[in-house]
This record gives structure tokens, sequence and C-alpha cells, in this order.
């Protein structure tokens, strides 16, 4: 951290206890405004709603706690509250952060609230710190009518009045509170916040995010709160223990000696023994409080955020693209968390550990690329020396995986086989469309190149060319030693290319959605090709006719889906057909050329 974050971050905190020193100095003020003015009302606790309203939880604490304790120097037993003083700071910034206090209606529910914590459990304090006795404060004047009546108990008198009392009280601090809240502009209110981040500030939704992931079973921030808790309850419970038995020892003796020498009964010591305990549990609960919660802010801050969210953002980290990969990195090193401790420590080890995990991805994604590109330059490669064979195919190999790219486009586009036409397949059925007459590798030249029609003899070695390329691709599986997408569509492409829609095809005779539907796809697109393209035995038809043969061949030899989108986009198959014959006549003219130099 440099020099001019630290100056600015002390500011900061020199501002915000200026702050909340001026919501004691608030709660000091109009609590001494009532006495002066004999108003019957407390409004001691104006300033500590403020405070965990904007500030949270610790700060309201704070103001409450020390409030109690500086009015305690002029009003001894005002110590004793500050427990009640401490309960309603933190039932305030849990309220606010429910967000009661954004509306009106909304914040008048507190009121009950307050009314509890500080008429009832009030009561019951001020019961008990008066030995079972009517306590001395503003709400006794009317307890003691209400006793005078002969109808209640003591505690019955004191419950009432204090409740009575305190409903008004809590009702005009609360309508005060909200009024200033009102007054204060809302970028004001949010700078009073007292935080601490270690890391870049996450916003609500951050924070409820990283709170809202799958945990183990006990959180860190539970078992901290487990010890601290358990250490300062063993300190608080042997310390009482500890008081109560000095102080019975000194009652007893106390209580002897006054009976020697006045009518003194040593039966009152129980009573002052109930009072002593009181007092002594009342200033450690809301010791313990203030501790606990400066616990929980400093660990919130300092481990649970910076752990938190290291671990949201690891859990985003996504390995789908390249992308997502630099998004998750970008957000993992976002967090800039600088505890100055381990945790920065393994913050940096596992920033360091994912960049490299990127960078290596990366490695792995462009020599995957090469291989890709090699693997498809070599079966092109191998394509070509079979379709070399025959003299007249021509661009057979080019021509027809164009056609079945366009296919597969359209298929996905129309949302027809949803569930097959997937990018990854699109890309395994065109890499391996150029092996799907692999098999003609194994037919003999005087029967690929016979410059008429073949015989049914002839016709019949001819088909052995699927079977021929099935065997072929089942070796390369096997050498491989597994059956991906890629080789799988394949063998397909080899075996099943011939065969037709109605089962008249080979060399299984499939029919229908029995036929792969790469198989099918290229069917169309062979015949398609080999209808626009000169043969031995015949001239090339126009694309017009070509279109017509395979209509009527719709439902019969060819898949009918395929067939209806192939000739709704004649606009798309024309441009393939003019760019490969452009193509080739570039490719003639340049073999020309070098032949004739």
């Amino acid at each position: 951290m440099n020099n001019t974050s630290t100056v600015a971050k002390s500011r900061r905190y020199i501002g915000l206890i200026s702050v909340y020193l001026g919501c004691i100095l608030i709660n000091i003020l109009f609590s001494r405004l009532c006495g002066l003015l004999e108003i019957p009302l407390f409004l001691d606790c104006i300033g500590t709603l403020l405070a965990a309203i904007c500030g949270g939880f610790l700060p309201g604490i704070i103001v409450g706690y020390v409030t109690n304790l500086i009015n305690s120097v002029f009003n001894p037993p005002t110590a004793y509250y500050a427990v009640i003083s401490v309960l309603i700071a933190l039932s305030a910034s849990a309220l606010a952060y429910k967000g009661f206090y954004k509306k009106f209606y909304k914040s008048l529910v507190s009121i009950p609230v307050f009314t509890f914590l500080g008429g009832f459990l009030g009561s019951l304090l001020t019961y008990l710190l008066y030995g079972f006795g009517m306590g001395e404060g503003i709400s006794a004047p009317f307890a003691q009518k209400l006793l005078a009546n002969g109808t209640l108990s003591v505690f019955s008198a004191q419950l009432i009045s204090d409740v009575a009392i305190d409903i008004i009280d809590k009702t005009v601090t609360v309508l005060i509170v909200y009024a200033l809240l009102k007054l204060i502009p809302e970028k004001i209110r949010d700078s009073i916040a007292l935080t601490s981040w270690q890391q870049r500030p996450l916003d609500r939704d951050e924070i409820r995010a990283s709170h809202n992931m799958d945990v183990a079973r006990r959180k860190l921030s539970s078992r901290i709160i487990m010890i601290v808790g358990s250490v300062m309850c063993f300190v608080a419970v042997t310390t009482c223990i500890i008081s109560y038995v000095i102080y019975d020892q000194f009652a007893q003796d106390h209580f002897a000696v006054m009976g020697s020498v006045a009518d003194v009964s040593a039966e009152a010591a129980p009573v002052d023994g109930v009072m002593f305990i009181t007092r002594l549990a009342s200033l450690f609960i809301g010791f313990f409080i203030v501790v606990l919660v400066f616990c929980l802010w400093h660990m919130k801050y300092h481990m649970t955020y910076p752990i938190n969210s290291m671990t949201f953002a690891a859990r985003q980290f996504a390995y789908n693209s390249e992308e997502e990969l630099e998004t998750g990195l970008r957000s993992l090193a976002d967090l800039k968390i600088s505890t100055g401790d381990e945790i920065e420590k393994l913050y940096e080890a596992v920033l360091k550990t994912m960049g490299d995990t990127v960078g290596y991805l990366e490695d792995v994604r462009v020599k995957g690329e090469q291989i890709s590109r090699m693997q498809n330059g070599l079966i092109y490669i191998l394509a070509d020396l079979v379709e070399s064979r025959d003299k007249c195919t021509g661009d057979h190999v080019k021509k027809t995986a164009a056609y079945v790219r366009l296919i597969l486009e359209l298929l996905r586009d129309s949302g027809e086989y949803g569930g097959v036409v997937t990018d990854e397949y699109i890309e395994d059925v065109c890499n391996c469309a150029p092996l799907h007459d692999i098999g003609k590798i194994k037919v003999s030249d005087l029967i690929l190149n016979k410059p008429a029609r073949l015989n049914d003899e002839e016709f019949l070695e001819m088909q052995k060319h699927t079977t021929a390329g099935k065997k072929i691709i089942e070796s390369a599986m096997e050498l491989t030693g597994g059956s991906s997408g890629y080789l799988k569509e394949a063998l397909n492409l080899a075996t099943y290319h011939h065969e037709k829609w109605d089962g008249s095809g080979y060399p299984e005779g499939l029919k229908g959605e029995e036929i792969p539907l790469s198989a099918r796809i290229m069917a169309v697109s062979d015949v398609y090709d080999a209808l626009l393209s000169d043969r031995s035995y015949k001239k090339a038809f126009s694309h017009e006719e070509a279109m017509r043969i395979l209509k009527e061949g719709s439902g019969k030899h060819f898949d009918p889906v395929i067939v209806r989108l192939f000739s709704e986009n004649e606009d798309k198959v024309r441009k393939i057909e003019e760019e490969n014959r452009k193509l080739i006549n570039s490719e003639k003219t340049e073999n020309d050329y070098m032949r004739a130099v």
C-alpha cells in the first residue's frame, strides 16, 4: 500500500471517528435536554440509531456503549444499562440492513422492537439491580402511583410504567431519526459506513453471491465466533464466581459485625448478592457483545470477505472458451486482496496458478488448432490421392464437403434434428466428409476409369467401396484406441452414404432414420454434385434438372427434410457451385501455365 492511499485511509478514519463522536454528543445533548426541561423521556439513543443505521453494527454498538459510560460519570447506575443500548444498536443495524428505514411505515416496525429491549428487558434489569425493589429512574413516580393502588406488585408496576414511557420515548426517537436520515444525502450516509476493505470493495450483490456458495459443514467464521465466545464466557463466568465468593464472604463478615451493634439481619445478604451479580453480569454482557462484534467486524474484512470472494472467483473460473478464461482471470485479479498476511500470500499463489493455467491452456489450444489443421490437411491429401485415381470425378471431395456444411448449417438454424446437429457435430462431419469415398482405394482402376456404364458385375465390385471404407476407418479407430465423434462420423459417411431412405440402398439396406444423419446429408450432396459433373457415360445436368431429380427422389432415395431445406435455399447452393467452378477453372489455368513453362 503506497503512502497516498495510507494517508487517505487515515483521513477517512479520522473523519468517521469525528462523526461517531458527534453521534455520542447527540445522545448526551438530547438526554440532558430532556432532564433540563423535565420531560419524562430518555431520548438517549438517537445518535446510537444514526450510527447503527449509517455506520453498521460496530459504530452503533460503540456509540451506545460509550454514551452509557460517559453518562455513568454523572449517574453511576447508567453504566449497568449499557447492555440495553448495545442490544438496541444491534437491532437497529439489522433492521437497516433489511431496508426497514427506506420507507416510513417500515421504520415504525422498529418501535416495538426497541420498546421490548428498553422497556421490558430494561424493567427486568431495574428490578434485579434494585434488589426486587422499585427503581429510581424517570418511570419511578408513575410506578409508585400504580403501586399505591394496591392491586399490582412492585415488578408489575415497574414493568407497566417502563413499557408505557418507553413506547413514547422510542416512537419520538424513531421519528427524529427517520427525519434526520431524510435530511442527510444518501451519498453522505453511505460514506459513514465503517469498513476496512483489504481488497476491492464488494457491492451487496457480490457479498450475497459469495455468502450463498455451498460451503463446508462448519464455516471458519463460526469456528472463530465459537472460540472467542467460549473464551469470553469462561472468563466472565469465572470472574463472576470469584467476585461473588469474595463479595459473599465480605457481606457475611459485614453483616455479622453490623448485627452485633445494630438490629440488622443477615437475611438481607442474599438480596444484595442478587444485586451484585446482576450489576456484574450486565457490565460483562455489554462488554462481551462489544468485543465479540469487533472481532466479527475485523474478521469479516480481513478474513471472510477475502476468502469468500477469492473462492467465489475461483469457482466461476470456466474452461469453456478463451474469453471465459480471460474473464475469470480478470475477475480474480480485480479483487486486489492486500491483507498483508497468509491470506494475501494464498491469493497471490492462486492468482499465479490461474494465470499459468490460462497460459498453458492457451498453448494447448494453439497446438490443438495446429494439429487439427494438419489433420484436416492430411485428410484432404489422402482424399485427393484416392480421387486422383478416378479421372472422372474432378474436385468432387471439396464440392461435396461444401454442400455438406451448407445442409448442416441449415438444419441447425431451422431446428431440425436439434438434439443432434450441434456446432461440434457440424465440425466433426465437415472435417471427415472428404473421407466418404476412402474405400475406392480398394477398387480397381479399370472399374473406376471405365469410359462407359458399369455392367452388373462391375457395379457390384464398385459397391464394395463402402464396406472397404468401413474397414479402413475401423482400423484407424483401433489404432487411436477409441471411437471419437470425429471417427464415428467418418465411419458413418464411408459406410452408409449410398443407403436410401426407402431401404433400397447398399451395403446394409437401411431405411429412414436408421441411416445415420451424416450419411443422409452426404447422399444429397454426393448425388447433386455427380449430376452437375461430366462423366464418361453422360454430360453434366443443369442445376434445374439436378434439383428436379432430387425432389423426385425425396422420400425414396433422400431424406425429405434435407431435400426440402436444400431446395428452399437454391441461391446458397448456386453460390457454392459458382465459387467452386471459379476455383477449379483458376487451378486448371495455373496448371496449364506450369506445364507450358
